[in-house]
C-alpha cells in the first residue's frame, strides 16, 4: 500500500509538472499566435481536428487501456498491439487524403485538402507511440513522460512561433503539431527500452479486445461529443466563429480539464493496482473528490466574472467575441473532473462493461440537447452543453455507490461547501468588476482578494484541502 502510495504520489507530480509547464509554454505560444494569425486560421485548424482525433482513437481502439489494466502483459500482447495500431493507421490516412477534397468541399473551405493531407500523417506518427506510452504509464514512470512532452512541447513551440513570424499562416498550426509528434516518437524510443518483436497473435488481440472494445466505444461517444462544437459550428456558421469558440474554451480547458486529465492518468494505473482494496478506494476517491472540488470552483468562481479584461489583455480585443463561450465552458468543465473520476472507478475496476454503459448513454443525452440547443442559436447550444455535462456526472455516478459504497449523496455532501463558498466568491468578484477599474487592476486587485476571501472563509471552516494544505505548509518550515 505504502509503495502504490508513494508512486501515486510521484506520479501526480510528476504529471502535474508536465502537464503545468506544457500549458504555461503552450499558453503563453498561443497569446502570441493569436496575435499573428486569424480566428479563421484556428477554426480550420479545429475542423480537421475533428477527423485526426476520430482517427487517432480508431487507432489505439482501447488497447492503450487493455494493456494498462491487464494483470500481467508479455512482448507477444505489446507486439500485436503495436503492429495492428501500424496498419490500421496507414489505411486511415489513405482514406483521409483521397476524402480530403470532398471534406473540403463539404465545409465550403478549399485550403482544407492540402492541411488535411499533410496534418493527417500525424496518424502514422503517432501509431508509434500507442503501446510506448501504454507501458510508461503501466510502470507509472511518470518522469519519462515530463521529459519526452515537455521537450516535445519547446520543440514545436518553436517551430509554430517562427513560422507564423514569417507568414506561413495556418500551416504553422499544422507544422507544429507535426512537429511535436515526431518529437514524441524520438523521446518513447530513446527511453522506454521495449521494441517490437517479430510475433502477432489474433488470440491475444481478442482477449485484449473484451475489454478494450468498451472502452473504445465509450471513448468514441467521448471524442464525438467534445468535437460535436467543431462539427456543427464549422458547417452551420463559419470557420471564424469556430475560431472563437475554440480560443474562448482555451482558458477554461487548460486550467481545469487538463489538470482533471492529469489526476486521472495517474489514478487509473493506481486504482487499477488495488483492484481487491475496495475500502483504500473510497477513501482515495473522496479526498481527491474534495480536493478537485475545492480548486475547480476556485478557479471557475475567479475566471467568470474576469472574462471579458483577461481575453481583452491576453488576445487582444478583435477577440472580445470569444467571451461568452468562456464563460459558459466554466460552466461545463466545472463537470469534467468528477465524471473523469466516476469513469476511472469503472475501468480501473475491470467493469468496461459499465463504463461503456454510462458514458453511452450520458453522452447519447447530452448530444440530443446540443442538437436540440442548436436549433435556436449558437449560445444556447454551447450552454446546452454544460447541461448534458452535469447529467453525465450524475450519471456516471451511479455505480458509485455499489462499487465502492460511495452514493451520489456523498458526493453532493462533499462539494457542496466549497460550491456555495465559490458562488459567494465569484458573485463578489462580479460585483467588484462593475466599478469599471482599468482592467489590469481588475483583475490583479479583485483577483487577489478573491483568493484571499476564498482561502480565509475555507480556513475558518476548516475545509478539508485548506486544513491539509495549513498542515502540510507547517510542517515544511519546522
Amino acid at each position: 500500500m505504502n509503495s502504490i502510495k508513494s508512486k501515486v504520489i510521484s506520479g501526480i507530480f510528476w504529471q502535474y509538472a508536465q502537464r503545468l509547464s506544457a500549458q504555461i509554454v503552450q499558453f503563453i505560444v498561443s497569446l502570441i499566435l493569436a496575435r499573428l494569425l486569424l480566428p479563421k486560421d484556428f477554426g480550420t485548424i479545429a475542423i480537421i481536428g475533428v477527423f485526426i482525433t476520430i482517427s487517432n482513437l480508431f487507432i489505439d481502439s482501447g488497447f492503450g487501456n487493455a494493456l494498462i489494466q491487464k494483470k500481467n502483459i508479455d512482448d507477444i500482447d505489446c507486439s500485436s498491439v503495436f503492429y495492428l495500431n501500424l496498419i490500421i493507421s496507414i489505411i486511415l490516412y489513405a482514406i483521409l487524403f483521397c476524402s480530403a477534397p470532398y471534406i473540403a468541399s463539404f465545409y465550403e473551405l478549399p485550403i482544407l485538402t492540402p492541411l488535411l493531407r499533410v496534418q493527417a500523417l500525424l496518424l502514422i506518427v503517432m501509431a508509434f507511440t500507442c503501446v510506448q506510452n501504454a507501458i510508461l504509464v503501466r510502470n507509472m514512470e511518470f518522469k519519462k513522460n515530463f521529459i519526452i512532452n515537455i521537450s516535445a512541447v519547446a520543440l514545436s513551440s518553436i517551430v509554430g512561433v517562427v513560422m507564423a513570424y514569417t507568414n506561413c499562416g495556418v500551416w504553422s498550426l499544422v507544422l507544429s503539431q507535426l512537429t511535436m509528434q515526431i518529437t514524441c516518437v524520438i523521446g518513447y524510443w530513446s527511453l522506454i527500452g521495449w521494441r517490437p518483436k517479430t510475433i502477432f497473435s489474433w488470440n491475444r488481440i481478442k482477449s485484449l479486445y473484451q475489454y478494450s472494445s468498451r472502452i473504445f466505444a465509450g471513448s468514441l461517444l467521448n471524442v464525438l461529443y467534445n468535437n460535436i462544437y467543431n462539427i456543427i459550428i464549422g458547417k452551420q456558421y463559419s470557420a471564424e466563429l469556430l475560431g472563437y469558440y475554440n480560443r474562448g474554451v482555451l482558458i477554461p480547458t487548460i486550467l481545469v480539464e487538463n489538470g482533471a486529465n492529469t489526476l486521472n492518468s495517474v489514478m487509473f494505473p493506481a486504482l487499477a493496482s488495488m483492484q481487491d482494496e475496495k475500502e483504500q478506494i473510497k477513501i482515495i476517491i473522496q479526498k481527491m473528490v474534495k480536493a478537485v472540488a475545492f480548486i475547480v470552483f476556485l478557479l471557475i468562481a475567479i475566471l467568470m466574472p474576469l472574462a471579458e479584461p483577461l481575453v481583452s489583455i491576453l488576445l487582444t480585443d478583435r477577440w472580445l467575441q470569444a467571451v461568452p463561450f468562456l464563460r459558459i465552458a466554466c460552466i461545463t468543465v466545472c463537470f469534467s473532473p468528477f465524471i473523469l473520476i466516476n469513469t476511472s472507478i469503472l475501468t480501473s475496476l475491470g467493469y468496461s462493461n459499465l463504463y461503456l454503459k454510462a458514458t453511452s448513454f450520458a453522452k447519447m443525452l447530452a448530444i440530443g440537447l446540443i442538437f436540440l440547443g442548436a436549433q435556436f442559436n449558437i449560445y444556447i447550444m454551447v450552454a446546452a452543453g454544460s447541461v448534458g455535462a452535469l447529467f453525465s456526472m450524475i450519471i456516471t455516478s451511479y455505480w458509485n455507490k455499489k462499487l465502492i459504497k460511495y452514493s451520489l449523496w456523498n458526493f453532493i455532501i462533499d462539494i457542496t461547501p466549497p460550491a456555495i463558498l465559490a458562488i459567494i466568491t465569484g458573485i463578489g468578484l462580479y460585483l467588484f468588476t462593475l466599478c469599471k477599474y482599468n482592467q489590469w487592476s481588475t483583475i490583479l486587485i479583485g483577483g487577489t482578494c478573491a483568493i484571499i476571501f476564498y482561502s480565509t472563509i475555507s480556513y475558518w471552516l476548516k475545509l478539508e484541502p485548506m486544513d491539509l494544505f495549513i498542515k502540510t505548509l507547517k510542517s515544511r518550515f519546522k
